[in-house]
Parts: C-alpha cells; structure tokens; sequence
C-alpha cells in the first residue's frame, strides 16, 4: 500500500547560519557523540582536550591524559615518530597520517591511525592541532586471521590430492580451479584455462549422459550432495572422482555456482573391487573348503557351520543348528573342552578377549564311530567391543594323528636299528657349518676347493662347527670307547692324515652343493691302532636346506683290505714268475684268457690276442683229446686243480709239441681264476732221464741260488742296521751340536750384553762427560770426543742387536708366537717389505724347548733369505695347527729360484741355510716341503707332528 506523504521543505540558509552560530556548543556536542577519537592539542602535540572516545580508547579520565607524561603513553617508537615526523609536518602547516601503536592504561598496546590537522590564526601561524585516531587492532586482527586462513587454504590446496573448484552454472566455466588440479587429472590450471571444454573432454564416456543430468538437475535448483563417475587421467590411465557439492544462488534464489571438492577414490574403488573379489574367493572357499567354519552363541551352541560339516560328522546343517557343543564330542574330551573353558573365563574375567583356544578333540560321527578334529575357537565381538558368541575353524585330523602315531612307532624303530646296527652310525648336525658356508658365499667364495688350499684355518673352523648328536653302540665297538663320552672326548684321536683328507673332501662337497659322499679312509681306535673303515656321508632330503640331520656311516673293511693288498701282493708275485718263467703261462677267467706269458707265445705260436680268443681245447692234438676229455671238461667249468700230465698241442704253423700241463687256482683282479702252465716237453719226451737229471740240476741250482740270496739278504740287513744306528747316532750327535750351539750363543748373547755392552756403556758415559767442569778445554778436543761417543753408541747398539740375534729374548719370555711376531715385524721395517704373520691354535700347545727354538731359526733363516735374495715386496707367514701337526706355511712374492741349482751350488760353497733348515725339521721330527720357480715366488711349507713337538711332563 502505498502512502502520500507530502514534500519536505529545505531550510532556510540564514536559518541554519543562526542556529550554528547562536549555539557555539553545538560542535562540542558533535565530538563528544562521535564515535571517533578527537582530541585537541596545543602546537607542540600536548594535550589540550579530548572526547569521550579518546579517553576511552587510552583507558585514563580526561585529566589523567592531560598530566600524564608523554612516555607512559607511547612506546619509545611512537615518541621518536611524533618527534621525527608529525612535529615536523604540522609545524609546516601540512597534515600527516599514518599508523602508530599507543599504550592504554591496562598496559594493552593498540594500533591506531591518526590524523593530524594544523589550525592557523589570520597570519597563518599555528596555533592548534586537531587530531583524529581510529582503533585498528581488530582490523589488523583481522587481517591477520584472514591471512592465516588464506595461507592455511593455500597450503591445504597446494599439499592435498583434492581439488577445490567454483563451477559457474551460466557460463559452465570454472570460476576457481585449485592447483591440485594437476595432481588430479595430470592437467595445469593454465590448461584449463586455454581449453574451457577440458573438464568435459576428461569425463570418461560412459558418464557423460550421467553428468549432463546432474547438471539439468542443478540449473532446475537441486544438488546431488555427493557423486561418482569416472575420468580419463593425462597419462590415459581410467580413475574413479567422488565429489561432494554445494548450490549457490543469486539474491533472486536462482541458481548461480556449485562450490565443491572432488577427491581421487581410484585406490579405494580398486581396493574395493579386490574386496569384493576376496569375499567372493572367501565365500567359494568357505563353501568348499575341507575345514569347517561355524559359529557358535555364548551357550556354545552351533549357530552356522560351513556344508563340509556334514563331510567330517556326516550332520547336515539344519541337524546340529541348535545342539550343544559339549554333546558333539566324546566323554574323555569333555574334560579338555571344561579346561579350556575355564581358561577363557579366567582371561574374559581380566577383560582379556583375545584368547585363542587350540584343542585335539574326539567327535561322534553320525554313524556312531568316532573321529579327531582339530579346533580354533575365539571370541566374537560386536561393534561396542561388547562379546556375542565364539567362531571357530574345525579340521579333521584323524589321519594326522594316525600318521603320527606311526612316525612315533617309525623313529622308535629307527632308533632302535640306529643303535642295534651292526654298521658303525653317526648322526650329526651340521646348521652352523651350514651358516658358515652361506657366509663365504655370500664373501664371493665359489671354488672351494682352492679356497681350504689356500686357508687350512678356514678347514679347521669347519671341524669345530660340526655337532656329533649321537652315535650307536657298533661306533664305540669299532673305535674302542668305553661310552659315548669317552669317544666325544677323544675324537682328536681317532683322525689320520687320510680322515683329514676325506674330511677336506667332504666340505667341498657340501660347501659345493653335493649331498652325499663315499669313500675307504682310516682312522684310529682310541687304543692307537689303525683301521680302515668305508664311510658314507648322506644329507637326507627333507634336511638339505638346513643340514640339521646328517646320516654318517662307517663300515670295517680292515680285513678285507688285508686281504686285497695280500691278493695285491701275491698277484704282482704271479706276474714277475710269469714273466720270468721259461714256461707257457695263461689265467684263464670265465673261459677267457686274462694273461698270457711270452714263454706261452714261443711253445704255441700264437699271439696274445690270439690266444685270448682261441678255445684253449682247441689246441690239443685230436689223438689226445679223447683221452684228456673229463680233465678238459674239469677245466671249463674252473674244478681243476691238477696237473693234466702229457699231451700234445698243435702249434700255429701246424706242427706238434709235447707239453706238460698243471692247474693252479689262483686269485686274480680280486675274483677266482685258473693259471695254466706250460711245459714244453717235445725235446726231452724221448729222453726223460735226462730231463730228470736236467730238473733235479736245475733244483740244486734254485736251492743254491736260494742259499746265496738268503746270506746276501742277512748281509743286506745287518747293514741296514748298522747304516740305521749310525743316523740315529748322526741325528743325535746333530741335534746335540745344534742344543750346544744353541747354548754357546746364548753365553755368547749374554756375555755381549751384560759385559762388553755395558763396558762400551761405561766408556761411552766418560766419553760425554770427559770435558765436564771444563769450560776451557780445546774445542776441536771436545768435538772428537763427541764423534768418539758417537760411535761408542752406534757400536753397543750393534752389539746389543748381535745379541739379541744370537738369543732373541722374547722366547724365552713372551713365547714363540710373539718372538716370531716381533721377528717379522723387525724384518720388516729392517728391509722395507710388507711382512703378513698370523698364527692359530698355538696358544694351547706347551712346546719343547728344543722345538720352539728350532722352529724359530727355521722361520728367522726363512725370512733371511727372502731379505737378502727374493726381492720380494710381500711375505706372508701362517703358524696353524691342524691335527695332528703343526704347520708353517712361508711364501713371497720375489723372483724365486731354480732349486736343484741353488742347492748344489749352496753345497759347493758350503752355504748351509736350505740344509739347516731342512736338518732343523727333521731333528723335531718334522718335514719341509719347497716349491719354487723362477719368477713366480716361493713357498715353503713345515709340518712337525704335535705328539713330538708337545712338551712330556
């Protein structure tokens, strides 16, 4: 409705000049009422007067502004500002403004804009200042906060893989794209900006139809709060956006703009798709699986069970749905069941509801029989945490149990045949040697056999590393132990050289990937005799990735052995008869000839390989064949042992000689055969007197010759033992000569330094104190007595170095390993090459003094000759024992030498270094081995036995 009202009147000018100017405090009123700070101040910027909005913005009554001092009131920043610049200003006439900060009465400190006017008078000068100040603390607050938030949203836009978008209805532009958007899509904002159809181009399309209708339903004035739909990415990759939205309207309600986040879910929705996948494998699983899944109320009765309950129990479902689980099993496994439940009260009663119980229970079939299961059973929660019944998996076991109880009764039996075999077992565990093989490998370690040549400590760590868990009672039989502690004990003992080598083999072998070794070693019963044994080393299957079981066993083939080197024995024995024997010999072997003689070649003509193929019947004269035909037939069959007696034999050419044939059985390659011996009777058949008198001349000549060969052979040995007792007496006058030797330097060493070393001490001393006390005497004079001095102190060094030569005092004080420490270290440095010691396993082995010494001057002559011949850069020298000796292993570098030469020249000159090393070693009992070349360095290798080098008593 609209209502007439009738025009105002302007007043009248001379009205409001009357009015303004008949009421001169109308203007006081104005300022008080304003809500702006108005003060009045003299032309020095003091205090005059102010409005009520002034004092309140100090927070003083307008008298305590005009009394307070004009520091308490600003800080000194502001004073300095009123001095520097607004006097300066207002003085001129001109206004100033600006920002500056006042202190309030609560001590607060505000931010304000002022602004200052100068008054004038007629002739222009100032008399006042009019200023107006206006509060900006909350307006920089503000500011302030808006700047937070600005950089907080900048920050969020820039960090997070959402995007934050204002989407323009009209237009169907975006009026704000945040920068994630490349993130996003793979696209800039600039892109966008080039391309407006961008965004529809990204939308995948199969949504474009979907997304056209969310846009019709906005411009009609509704908004789907979230949607869903798919892009096509930059790298043209298919991800999945979720986008949450608001409408905007004008002032008129008309849709205007869609603010919104769009959010990459691709991970999500996959992740979902694998979910849906896993439920569904879940589900077939469940609903095929051989274990049964159930679920079972707080009153343990059976809820839900998966179809293959009925498999195991022969109940469907809908049979046992409802049925206590205490009636599904027997009465004996009632009571596990009971304790178990007590259990779980007892955890649920601490609020502990993470409780899984583990049973082997017996159930009833349906059928009646019974069968075992194995069940899982936990809680189930609801989603406040709050217990609403158990789940559960059931396994039938009854074949496992069944199985085991025959693995039981099958290690049963084999331990019983493990300690009833009459085949010495071992049963070792080998997981660390395992370890340690996979560490060299993992070092770069591929040959293995050159890798324990080149490092015998490495080996002798692998003994260390093997665990004998167990051995049977044939072993302690075998080995002569009196109890498994016994032979654990003394294991050291029962090694030999040959052991050591098998041992060796075998950890090629299973550093190399092999598991299973065979071959004849011998070893030694723990009462010192020697055996030889067939061993057989066997990693099993399912051990071989771990090592943790390893079957060794150790056959007695001692008297089969003694047996073969007899057979070997008498073998080569048939052989040097055969060769030397006027007579024709074959061995025949299964009808075939193995070995014929050269005497059988001349009386039949034939060759060997004619022979070996010929039917030796064959042979025989038709007119004698009848006659000899069950002999013959004896001799096929290998029953012969006899002389066949005279017959004749058709030679190669055709022609006919008288022979004489015996039989022998005879053992041959290890199996049975028939030697056949010849005698050409053809000349003598007419005349076997005199054959007779020609065979007993011929007797008396072996008896003879016998006779002579038996005194040549007591000869032979008397000489033997005299020659044994002389190198016996040699070796000991030899290692009495080195003891005395030995003996005279360490008098000699001792007599150097505590005599002529501390003489030459003595006179050196008064050498340096001859000028003492005086200063007058002749320069020249004391500059000799100096260089005397000086060359006293380089001779007791000498000395005192040719002592410790003779006799190095760290061996009898610090031991041999430090003695050869200190030696290789003195080398050296003394001629400037690199000297590499290391010793091992010497520690525990109390030594002879002899040997300590000897074995010193080995390795000190070593290390001398490389010094003063090899030319060499670098030595390397390993003290090690390794049972049962103790080994020295010397190499270098340098240039090498050929040996032969260098001995026989070394013998010529009477230069005795290789041969007193060599008698050194044998004097202890010991070897040395020397392998050299010209050009290629040499080593020499010491190997004393440790029984003979360790100190008795």
């Amino acid at each position: 409705m609209k209502i007439d009202r009738d025009p105002l009147e302007r007043p009248d000018p001379e009205a409001c000049k009357r009015l303004i100017d008949g009421d001169p405090a109308l203007f006081r009123r104005l300022v008080e009422a304003s809500g702006m700070a108005i003060s009045i101040h003299d032309k020095t910027l003091f205090p005059l007067w102010g409005n009520r909005a002034w004092t309140e913005l100090w927070g003083y009554s307008l008298e305590e502004l005009l009394d307070l001092p004009q520091k308490q009131a600003m800080p000194e920043e502001t004073v300095e500002l009123y001095w520097r610049s607004v006097l300066p200003a207002v003085g001129q006439g001109r206004r100033w403004q600006g920002e500056y900060v006042i202190r309030a009465k609560d001590g607060a400190l505000h931010t304000v804009k002022g602004w200052f006017d100068p008054i004038t008078d007629e002739s222009g000068e100032v008399t006042h200042i009019i200023a107006i100040k206006q509060d900006l603390s909350d307006l920089i607050r503000m500011r302030e906060a808006l700047g937070s938030a600005e950089k907080s949203l900048n920050f969020i836009s820039d960090c997070t893989s959402d995007i934050f978008f204002r989407l323009n209805l009209h237009t169907g532009l975006y009026d704000y794209l945040s920068p994630s958007v490349e993130r996003f899509s793979g696209y800039s904002v600039r892109e966008y900006e080039k391309c407006p159809m961008l965004a529809r181009k990204l939308v995948h399309p199969d949504w474009h139809g979907y997304l056209d209708e969310v846009m019709e339903e906005l411009l009609a004035g509704k908004v789907r709060e979230e949607l869903e739909f798919q892009f096509i990415h930059k790298s043209g990759e298919i991800h999945w956006a979720s986008q949450r939205q608001i409408l905007l309207r004008d002032k008129n309600g008309d849709p205007l703009a869609v603010e919104g986040i769009a959010t990459d879910i691709t991970a999500r929705k996959q992740a979902e798709e694998r979910l849906r996948a896993s439920e569904e494998k879940f589900r077939f699983l469940a609903e095929n699986t051989a274990d049964v899944i159930w679920t079972m109320d707080d009153d343990y009765c059976l809820v839900y069970a998966t179809p293959s309950i009925m498999d195991i129990s022969g109940f469907t479902l809908e049979e046992l749905q409802g049925r206590p689980f205490r009636k599904m099993i027997t009465r004996s496994s009632k009571t596990k069941f009971e304790e178990a439940l007590a259990r779980r009260r007892e955890a649920e009663a601490r609020g502990d509801y993470t409780l899984i119980n583990s049973l082997e229970l017996e159930h009833i079939h349906k059928d009646g029989r019974t069968f075992w299961a194995e069940t899982m059973i936990k809680r189930l929660l609801d989603d406040k945490g709050r217990p609403c019944g158990f789940q559960g998996v059931s396994r039938d076991v009854t074949l496992r149990l069944e199985a085991g109880a025959v693995i039981a009764a099958s290690e049963a039996r084999f331990r019983t045949l493990f300690e009833d075999s009459p085949i010495s077992l071992w049963e070792e565990d080998l997981t660390k040697l395992k370890f340690y093989f996979d560490e060299l490998k993992e070092r770069g370690v591929t040959d293995f056999r050159k890798f324990f040549y080149d490092n015998p400590e490495a080996l002798a760590k692998c003994a260390t590393l093997v665990t004998v868990v167990d051995v049977n009672k044939a072993t302690l039989s075998l080995l002569g132990a009196t109890s498994k502690e016994d032979l654990f004990g003394n294991l050291d003992k029962v090694l030999t050289e040959s052991s050591m080598a098998a041992f060796a083999e075998e950890m090629i072998l299973l550093a190399s990937g092999g598991r299973e070794y065979c071959g004849e070693i011998t070893n030694r019963t723990l009462d010192g005799d020697t055996i030889w044994v067939m061993v057989h080393f066997f990693v099993p299957d399912e051990y071989k990735d771990t090592m943790s079981r390893v079957i060794v066993s150790l056959l007695d083939v001692t008297p089969r052995r003694r047996a073969e080197e007899a057979l070997m024995d008498s073998e080569e024995r048939y052989r040097v008869l055969a060769e030397n024997s006027q007579e024709g010999v074959i061995v025949m072997q299964n009808g075939m000839a193995r070995y014929v003689n050269e005497s059988m070649m001349r009386i039949t003509g034939y060759s060997a390989r004619e022979l070996e193929g010929l039917d030796f019947v064959d042979m025989v004269h038709p007119g004698d064949q009848d006659e000899h035909a069950p002999q013959f037939a004896r001799l096929d069959s290998g029953e012969m042992n006899e002389s066949l007696g005279s017959f004749r034999i058709l030679t190669r050419s055709g022609g006919t000689k008288w022979v004489n044939m015996s039989v022998k059985p005879i053992m041959w390659g290890g199996r049975e055969a028939q030697m056949l011996i010849l005698t050409n009777i053809t000349r003598y058949k007419a005349l076997e007197s005199e054959l007779l008198i020609a065979h007993a001349q011929m007797e008396n000549r072996v008896r003879k010759r016998t006779a002579e060969l038996s005194k040549a052979n007591v000869r032979l040995k008397a000489e033997a033992e005299e020659r044994g007792k002389a190198q016996e007496r040699i070796q000991a006058l030899t290692q009495q000569l080195i003891r005395v030797q030995e003996d005279e330097r360490q008098r000699i060493s001792r007599d150097l330094h505590d005599n002529v070393a501390q003489d030459l001490s003595s006179i050196m001393l008064k050498m340096e104190t001859l000028f003492d006390g005086l200063p007058d005497a002749d320069p020249e004079l004391a500059e000799r007595g100096e260089a005397v001095a000086g060359i006293l102190r380089h001779t007791i060094a000498s000395v005192r170095e040719i002592a410790y030569g003779l006799r190095p005092p760290a061996l009898d004080q610090l031991g041999l390993v430090q003695a050869l420490t200190n030696l290789c270290h003195d080398s050296g440095n003394r001629y400037g090459f690199d000297v590499d010691f290391f010793s091992t396993g010497i520690e525990n082995i109390s030594l002879e003094f002899d040997v300590e010494i000897n074995l010193y001057r080995m390795v000190q002559e070593a290390v001398r000759n490389i010094c003063r011949h090899a030319g060499a850069t670098k030595a390397v020298i390993r003290l090690v024992k390794s049972h049962p000796d103790i080994l020295i292993r010397i190499e270098d570098n340098g240039s090498g030498f050929p040996m032969q030469e260098s001995l026989a020249k070394a013998d010529a000159e009477k230069r005795m270094g290789l041969r007193s090393m060599e008698e050194r070693a044998r004097l202890i009992g010991g070897s040395m081995e020397i392998q050299t070349l010209t050009g290629t360095g040499t080593r020499i290798l010491f190997k004393v036995p440790i029984e003979s080098a360790r100190r008795h008593g």
